[in-house]
């Protein structure tokens, strides 16, 4: 045995970490972070790694359970690592998620800043509306399904309570339907193989199902039996193609073979209908994305008259929900095909009043600094904004930014930036976008304060 795994200790948690490690001190004051291990309880625990000032451990066996612990559904859970805090009364998920939002912001020095209850979800499970799954070659075949964490290494799935239960029955028919074929998985160390990897999606209000295969070879001698035994088992699957790309992002240029239905599904949010590809970005939560996006709203004040600004716009989402409120709307975004497809969206829904514009929000805005602006949505990437976009917001005086975040660290970071230029923050919502793991999605209100 391992000299650190010798030695046990008894400790109970004090705090969680931002990815719900359980926080305890030994008896010298040493600092250890453990695993599936809840505020408040009591366990023996070994120390299974130790840096300078801090160390991982294991729990061997509790000794006193928190009463906000729960058996977590999915069989896969320990070893998947996606639904990290399955084992957490969802109660005390959405308390642990607003907890985060309001350390982050206190060691900004913004721990004044009032952050709301977190809108949280009456059923957190089944939720996401797009996955992306991994194929890898196994004893029996092909295997299916996400890669553990900090590994390479595929979960086969055979069950999941976060994506919806059509979508994993598309995941076992294709797992199925190559295995059928003998077509293998793509092996990356030995660079061989054909499949690589799969995105589906599936629309909220009509249930109808996208599918995009990644592989090596174009597939031509299979593809007619492949669409055949996908669309007889699973109707709902109204769209399908495939792309030899190694990069499954909206980001990725290769060009996607359409095999079978249209190049977009439509899917709604509120009264509005959007197109979308199959590299779109779309909010992955169709429920909680409404709530989101009427909490946007709500902070923006729009009357008829605003003219507004939609940084980071992607198919024009945010942009298209807020043009019926106000005069004008602004879309900025990087990705060209993501543009094409808001000016389309815009179309569907009859919108006539806002305009995309392809290229860096931070680039682009300093174009329109000439122009009054009221409000200014931004909805950043997980590294948060460019400086040189605030730095823009700033300079044109914009008195109203509605900020939707997806990484509490850099929304922290960036609000520190724009208090100090002047902006006052107003006020946090948390929203649960992603039930079941550490991921905080949160829409911040921010005024300038001008002086008199």
């Amino acid at each position: 045995m391992d000299e650190l795994n010798k030695l046990t200790y008894i400790v109970e948690a004090v705090d969680l970490t931002h990815d719900a490690f359980g926080v305890c001190k030994l008896e010298d004051g040493y600092t250890v972070f453990v695993e599936d291990f809840l505020k408040g309880e009591k366990a023996e625990i070994i120390v299974t790694e130790r840096k300078s000032s801090y160390g991982f451990g294991k729990v061997l066996h509790y000794l006193e359970k928190s009463p906000y612990r729960v058996t977590p559904k999915c069989i896969h859970y320990y070893e998947c690592g996606g639904c990290s805090l399955m084992h957490m009364d969802y109660d005390l998920q959405t308390a642990f998620k607003k907890y985060r939002v309001e350390t982050t912001l206190k060691r900004q020095g913004l721990g004044q800043v009032p952050v709301k209850e977190m809108i949280g979800m009456a059923n957190p499970y089944y939720y996401r509306n797009k996955i992306e799954i991994k194929f890898q070659n196994g004893e029996k075949g092909i295997e299916a399904g996400f890669f553990q964490a900090k590994s390479h290494k595929i979960v086969n799935l055979s069950e999941c309570f976060i994506m919806s239960k059509r979508m994993l029955d598309v995941v076992i028919l294709v797992k199925n339907i190559f295995n059928e074929l003998k077509i293998p998985a793509f092996n990356e160390a030995a660079n061989s193989g054909i499949l690589r990897s799969a995105v589906i999606r599936e629309t909220s209000k009509t249930k109808q199902l996208s599918l995009l295969l990644h592989t090596t070879d174009p597939l031509h001698d299979a593809k007619d039996v492949i669409i055949k035994k996908l669309t007889t088992k699973i109707p709902e699957l109204i769209a399908i193609a495939r792309t030899s790309a190694t990069d499954p992002s909206s980001y990725a240029l290769d060009p996607i073979t359409i095999w079978h239905g249209p190049e977009t599904i439509l899917d709604s949010i509120g009264e509005l209908q959007f197109a979308i590809g199959y590299r779109s970005f779309f909010q992955v939560n169709s429920i909680q994305t409404e709530k989101l996006y009427a909490k946007a709203l709500e902070y923006a004040e729009l009357t008829g008259k605003e003219r507004v600004i939609d940084a980071y716009c992607g198919i024009g989402t945010i942009a298209l929900t807020a043009a019926s409120k106000a005069a004008k709307v602004f879309g900025i975004e990087l990705i060209k095909s993501a543009v094409m497809d808001a000016r389309k969206n815009a179309e569907i829904n009859h919108i006539t009043n806002a305009f995309f514009e392809v290229g860096e929000a931070e680039t682009v805005i300093k174009k329109w600094n000439k122009y009054k602006f009221d409000v200014i949505f931004v909805d950043p990437p997980r590294k948060g904004c460019d400086k040189a976009l605030l730095q823009a917001i700033d300079d044109m005086k914009i008195p109203r930014i509605v900020y939707i975040s997806c990484d509490q660290a850099t929304l922290a970071r960036d609000l520190k930036i724009l208090s100090d230029s002047g902006y006052v923050v107003k006020e946090v919502t948390p929203v649960d976008m992603f039930p079941q793991t550490t991921s905080v999605e949160s829409v911040t209100l921010l005024t300038k304060k001008f002086s008199k």
